[in-house]
């Protein structure tokens, strides 16, 4: 398949990871998406138990140029996928390169353009880490969930030290500049389960993943 990377994209840092050719790198990011596969069919297969109809609508909140559901499509069966970003030459990219595996829009994490309890599952991988406002984002994700939540955000110190070992971000001692939130894999899931019911929490180096269900215990949002 043709690459095409206009000008806008060039500087894309979510591309320059789903591109970049170390080794190491790219096992790291395999085994990140293999464990976030695992956790999708978890929440896919309660879903299925309950209805069998069609598959369930799954939405990527801040997907980027699509690579994580090229990974999904191909991995997790009977699965409906939606991206959405910000960026327009993400999207654009995104139907390009990857319109078998999904289908992409352009929105807002923070104002997404779907009604209340609209998709099963709502992902957001890579993405509170870049927000203002992490946590209203969050409540904007549950909001359009019916069932679950699957995020992830770079594990802290880790993820530093990652970046330190292979001399990136000296500058910041290894923290990515466009990141404005550093949390521990442990604060993380305390302040996460704040907001939402966490059900499952794994550790992919250098990042942390956790599979929540949109609604707490006592069914409040």
């Amino acid at each position: 398949m043709k690459s095409t990377v206009s000008p806008a994209l060039q500087s894309s840092r979510n591309l320059q990871k789903h591109t970049n050719l170390n080794p190491i790198h790219r096992w790291l990011l395999k085994r990140f998406h293999r464990k976030v596969a695992a956790m999708l069919a978890e929440a896919l297969a309660d879903l299925q138990s309950r209805d069998t109809s069609h598959p369930p609508f799954v939405l990527d909140a801040g997907c980027g140029e699509g690579f994580a559901e090229t990974y999904l499509a191909q991995h997790v069966q009977k699965i409906r996928l939606v991206g959405l970003d910000f960026r327009p030459e993400a999207v654009a990219y995104a139907w390009e390169q990857n319109a078998p595996h999904g289908q992409w829009l352009a929105g807002d994490v923070a104002k997404l353009p779907l009604r209340e309890r609209a998709v099963p599952v709502v992902m957001c991988l890579e993405v509170l880490e870049h927000l203002a406002d992490p946590w209203g984002a969050l409540k904007e994700l549950s909001r359009v969930s019916s069932g679950y939540l699957l995020l992830s955000v770079p594990s802290q110190p880790f993820f530093a030290l990652a970046n330190l070992m292979r001399g990136k971000n000296l500058r910041t001692l290894g923290d990515d500049p466009e990141h404005l939130s550093h949390w521990t894999a442990r604060t993380f899931r305390k302040l996460l389960g704040r907001h939402v019911d966490v059900l499952r929490v794994e550790h992919s180096f250098p990042w942390v993943i956790v599979l929540a269900a949109s609604t707490t215990r006592d069914g409040k949002r």
